[in-house]
Parts: structure tokens; sequence; C-alpha cells
């Protein structure tokens, strides 16, 4: 199995929470990157709708992103979310 997929995952954790419980080091995992100059907004994401946006805090970056997905008042809502952690596999030869 596996033989035709381009990297294979290995699900280590699932658990369920609130979307404003999200840290710094899980909204960096989510693709919210820091800035290499470290100026006052130090986080950025892209988008790829030839948006981009960037935040003090990868927390803060992640809120807008999620806003521009989920449309306006979508974080104050703060649903439940799963958080699905996983490592790659290394490939088999």
């Amino acid at each position: 199995m596996g033989w035709a997929s381009r990297i294979t995952l290995e699900v280590t954790g699932v658990r369920v929470e609130r979307l404003q419980a999200i840290s710094e080091t899980d909204a960096v995992a989510e693709g919210i990157e820091r800035l290499p100059d470290g100026g006052p907004n130090r986080y950025t994401v892209d988008s790829a709708d030839d948006w981009s946006l960037s935040a003090p805090t990868a927390r803060e970056a992640f809120e807008a992103l999620w806003e521009s997905i989920n449309n306006p008042g979508s974080w104050a809502a703060n649903p439940w979310v799963w958080v699905v952690e996983f490592r790659r596999v290394a490939s088999k030869p």
C-alpha cells in the first residue's frame, strides 16, 4: 500500500479543542511563517489569491487567515475544531 502516494503520513494524535486555543507553535504548523527581517509584524501568510498579511504574533496571523477563509466573525464564534497531528514516514524503496 502507498506505492502511489507521494508522501506517507502517520497520525500521531487526534483531539478536539476550541479554535482560539491554538498555540503559537500550532499556528506556525498551520503555515504561518516568521518574516526574516523580524520587524514589528513578524509573522505572515501568503494566499493563493495574491494577497498576504502580517501580524505581530503567529496566532494573530492565523486568526486573520481563518477569518479570510471562513468569513468575518468566524474567529469570535470560537468553534470546536479537530486537531490532527501526524509525522511523515520515510518511504521504502
